[in-house]
């Protein structure tokens, strides 16, 4: 059977990290120190899968990953570039892992994309920041 160009296959990966911040400029409790368990998905998309059946390896792509959340792991995000002159929101902090993961995935050969990243600062709440 062949499929539309427009089917994809897309894989995800997750990771967490520890981080403290505040909102300077947040009306209410967000503007005093606090921390989170931050859990970060990243997932990738490709109109094709290579010979061995993957958009990439789970673990190839998990160490990507684990390699941009880990400079922010049991830090103080407010003082970690970019974010000593950025609000470290979750949305920001989705942009930002965004745009660190991009110039990784866009070095792998066959194609494979950056979709987007989603960054959960509790198991109620997400920010995401993609393609579309």
């Amino acid at each position: 059977m062949e499929y539309p160009k427009d089917i994809m296959y897309r894989i995800s990966v997750k990771r967490e990290f520890d981080a403290a911040h505040r909102l300077e400029d947040h009306p209410g409790k967000c503007s005093r120190l606090h921390g989170h368990t931050w859990t970060v998905e990243a997932v990738l998309r490709n109109t094709d899968i290579d010979e061995g059946g993957f958009v990439l390896d789970f673990g190839d792509a998990g160490a990507m990953l684990e390699e941009v959340v880990s400079r922010f792991d049991h830090g103080y995000l407010n003082e970690i570039p970019p974010f000593t002159s950025l609000p470290p929101t979750a949305e920001n902090i989705s942009r930002i892992l965004f745009d660190q993961l991009t110039g990784r995935v866009e070095s792998l050969p066959g194609g494979t994309i950056l979709e987007s990243v989603k960054v959960w600062e509790s198991s109620n709440n997400w920010a995401s920041y993609s393609l579309e």
